[in-house]
């Protein structure tokens, strides 16, 4: 074999040896356990604090709107407990004259247990409180929430006021 032909036969093994090499751990990458929990995580932390900044939230001049937004973003017992908000609390909440907009200034999981989907989530949030006439009032909470995965994503199953200075 002449000395070109050899230097383009190893050359095409080498090619083929990288290329394979490549493949194999590109796969072994996109299908690590590492990747997938942590795209599980990010996916629950994202949704966690979308759903505790719309269980804040809730404007009196939309309340049926704003209940049934609620509904959606629950399950389990916090959705059953929702789902029984009798006329007279509606009535309160509509005299009341409030609209509350909650934002979540930080959040993050305190558990993932991916294959079972579940998750708890500790989140501060900033409700600001706004009636006619009256300077709006704010005031920061954190809470403990709990988060179960379903068929339409992440969804709240509790979601529990921690008192300041709770540890």
């Amino acid at each position: 074999m002449k000395w070109p032909l050899r230097v383009a036969v190893f050359a095409v093994v080498v090619t083929a040896a990288f290329a394979g090499w490549s493949g194999f751990s590109w796969y072994r990458t996109a299908h690590s356990e590492e990747l997938t929990y942590g795209t599980a995580r990010d996916e629950a932390l994202a949704g966690g604090r979308e759903l505790v900044a719309r269980l804040c939230t809730l404007d009196y001049h939309r309340l049926d709107q704003g209940l049934a937004q609620w509904l959606d973003a629950s399950t389990g017992p916090l959705h059953d407990r929702l789902a029984r908000t009798d006329d007279a609390t509606k009535k309160t909440l509509v005299q009341d004259a409030t609209v509350s907009t909650g934002r979540v200034l930080d959040a993050a999981l305190s558990e993932l247990d991916e294959h079972a989907g579940t998750a708890k989530l500790l989140a501060s949030v900033e409700i600001t409180a706004q009636k006619d006439g009256v300077a709006p009032a704010t005031k920061r909470n954190r809470f403990a929430a709990g988060l179960v995965r379903t068929g339409g994503g992440w969804k709240l199953s509790a979601l529990d006021e921690l008192p300041v200075g709770a540890r």
